[in-house]
């Protein structure tokens, strides 16, 4: 008798384990793809409050960009400026690229892919349409320290103006409302100034303003040969911010 109990028993634990073996993968299962449409949800609601790219070069100044982002941004600025770091301008010019690319807009509007950076410039059949630049095009950086009347033009015409226009100058321009701007050292606020070409307008020395519109070549290239490099780290720093994996802190 006490045998045969000890083998309904052992048969029990075994039917018990058995099922148990069937709940536990159906309760991961679960667990799983509750976790799944969670994470699903946020991504789409996060999305939804991003901005659809604009129907154009998506370089170019946006007016959609509210007050309130620029808020954020600047406030966000002088966040940066407080770590009081030799790199700080340059590690904000990476986070406001990093932030514009990434967290702005539906879809991002700069990739890279082949050697080339790819800029949306619209819809085709609502899928984002691109145009490939080379660095020096979308930029306008280069090893050059005087300038010819081509490379002026192409330096002139490099999309990043827009750039540090429509998003860095917004921001820039909030900043300057604010009178901690006056406070800043010139480490933080040079190169932002810089990298907005004329809009900047940041006198390198006694009558001579960095403007990437200034159409004598040789006020530009004296000009440009003081601001390049500050102006080389604020554009690594951009190029590093629209790909990195990670959002930069302060």
């Amino acid at each position: 008798m006490e045998q045969e109990l000890r083998d309904r028993l052992v048969r029990v634990e075994k039917l018990l384990e058995e099922v148990l073996s069937f709940v536990r993968p159906k309760k991961s299962r679960k667990e799983y793809q509750s976790k799944y449409y969670q994470e699903k949800k946020t991504k789409e609601l996060a999305e939804l409050k991003r901005l659809r790219n604009p129907s154009k070069n998506n370089l170019y100044p946006d007016k959609r960009l509210c007050t309130e982002k620029v808020e954020d941004w600047a406030a966000a600025g002088f966040r940066f400026a407080a770590a009081a770091k030799h790199d700080s301008a340059y590690r904000f010019l990476g986070w406001l690229s990093y932030t514009w690319n990434v967290n702005t807009y539906q879809h991002r509007p700069i990739t890279r892919s082949g050697g080339y950076y790819h800029v949306m410039i619209g819809f085709s059949a609502d899928k984002p349409m691109r145009i490939k630049w080379t660095e020096n095009d979308l930029f306008g950086c280069g090893k050059r320290l005087t300038f010819t009347r081509v490379q002026r033009d192409q330096f002139a015409d490099a999309l990043w103006w827009h750039w540090g226009f429509g998003v860095l100058g917004k921001t820039v321009f909030e900043m300057q409302e604010d009178g901690r701007w006056a406070q800043l050292p010139k480490e933080f606020t040079e190169p932002l100034l810089l990298l907005m070409g004329g809009f900047g307008l940041l006198e390198l020395r006694p009558g001579l303003i960095f403007d990437h519109n200034e159409p004598n070549c040789d006020t530009l290239s004296k000009a440009f040969r003081l601001a390049k490099p500050q102006l080389d780290r604020a554009w690594r720093a951009c190029k590093n911010g629209l790909f990195i994996k990670e959002e930069p802190t302060p």
